[in-house]
């Protein structure tokens, strides 16, 4: 819930925050309760969690405005006023989709601020620029930091369904996959069904295997220019030139287990011949991790058996 902050809650906050090189992939984890983020910082680490590695090195060089290969906290506050005015463009359709007027007073409030010069200093700021604010960072750093984020936040999903152990099962796997997308509910039970068909016995996947696939993910535009090749020859999608499309592509080598389990999960005949359009149709809802999903309207009966019919997938998921 919401709960407000004294002055002296923000300090004492502020103090705890680990210094840059004590970052890991447990950082945001390990602050619990105890950081603060301001709204267009949450725009930028959503932004992160989708971007390619191979664009770590743009955002890095959008940033560095006077070109000396750092950034410093005045470069990386530019952030703040790029997200302000993308948002503002935003304000209209906002109000269309029902944005609350608490967020929209927190975002002129910070938009205030900003243009006025006082920023009320965070824990990403105080983490990546230190205390006093006059710290900078290179771009080894700064990809550190964005690589971090990604694995932990993949972490997280991992172990929701691991529970303790090494591994999550073929179901999982694709339970994770499917989670964000707006497939149908009939067409999502279909391929958890069919999946337990086609792999009755569960081999597992680590989380080596897995943080690979959802990194792949994230070069979805490349592999799609690759897949047009197999079209134009109008040769069939396996396996074999799945898993070359997606090393050539993005540099990713994807376990062979991994790439028999997204077969089953999309190939419909079971031909072995995969629909890679549809599969790149369905993982870009899925990169989204639900971000869009308020702008599906549901009204009315259709969408209380709608809401309903999410939260007992969801209760089963987890049991």
């Amino acid at each position: 819930g919401r709960r407000p902050l004294l002055d002296e809650d923000v300090s004492f906050m502020l103090k705890k925050t680990p210094i840059r090189n004590k970052g890991s992939t447990k950082f945001f984890r390990s602050m619990h309760e105890e950081g603060i983020i301001s709204f267009t910082e949450y725009l930028f680490l959503l932004c992160i969690l989708t971007k390619p590695h191979a664009g770590f090195n743009i955002a890095f060089n959008m940033f560095d405005t006077d070109g000396n290969q750092r950034v410093d906290k005045k470069e990386f506050m530019v952030l703040q006023e790029i997200f302000r005015k993308k948002n503002d463009k935003r304000k209209e359709k906002e109000e269309a989709e029902g944005v609350s007027a608490v967020q929209k007073y927190g975002r002129q409030k910070e938009a205030q601020l900003l243009a006025e010069g006082d920023v009320q200093d965070t824990t990403l700021l105080v983490h990546l620029f230190g205390v006093k604010g006059t710290d900078d960072l290179n771009f080894q750093e700064f990809y550190k930091f964005m690589d971090n984020l990604q694995t932990e936040i993949l972490e997280l999903e991992f172990l929701e369904f691991a529970r303790g152990m090494p591994t999550i099962s073929e179901i999982e796997f694709a339970q994770i996959l499917l989670r964000y997308t707006h497939l149908p509910d009939a067409a999502h039970d279909a391929i958890i069904e069919r999946l337990k068909d086609r792999i009755p016995e569960e081999k597992g996947i680590t989380f080596d295997q897995f943080k690979p696939f959802f990194q792949f993910l994230n070069n979805l535009d490349d592999f799609a220019i690759a897949m047009q090749m197999y079209t134009f020859a109008n040769q069939p999608v396996e396996q074999a030139e799945f898993k070359r499309a997606v090393k050539v592509s993005t540099g990713i080598d994807l376990a062979p287990h991994v790439i028999n389990t997204v077969f089953q999960i999309f190939d419909e005949d079971g031909d072995g011949k995969l629909s890679h359009k549809e599969f790149i149709s369905v993982m870009k809802d899925r990169i989204h991790r639900g971000f869009r999903s308020h702008l599906i309207k549901h009204e009315g009966w259709d969408g209380y058996k709608a809401c309903v019919v999410h939260e007992m997938r969801q209760a089963a998921l987890h049991q």
